[in-house]
């Protein structure tokens, strides 16, 4: 049986719905809660295009994760949702931001 990797993130602002997906044939690096991810150019799902770029990231902040594992046409899904809250701080001096 084939393995797929998922990805999905989730906005908790507002209508707190997915806003990218990404897939893989690996599984993606993990992640815990309050570390810091940002969008530098996601294509949005809600047909909204790429909002952030790397020189105007869109900051978000890990609040929780949710695993789901199932079948699907003859593959096993291995799903790692992301809920992430927005974060309007500074980013670190190391990525830029004097």
């Amino acid at each position: 049986m084939n393995t797929k990797y998922v990805l999905e993130v989730c906005d908790t602002a507002g209508e707190h719905k997915p806003v990218a997906k990404f897939e893989s044939n690996s599984p993606f690096h993990a992640v815990s809660p309050g570390e810091r991810f940002d969008d530098v150019g996601w294509d949005r799902l809600d047909n909204v295009g790429v909002i952030a770029s790397p020189d105007a990231p869109k900051r978000y902040t890990v609040h929780s994760i949710k695993h789901v594992v199932y079948t699907q046409a003859g593959s096993l899904v291995v799903k790692y949702c992301l809920n992430l809250s927005p974060f309007e701080g500074p980013s670190s001096p190391v990525w830029g931001d004097d």
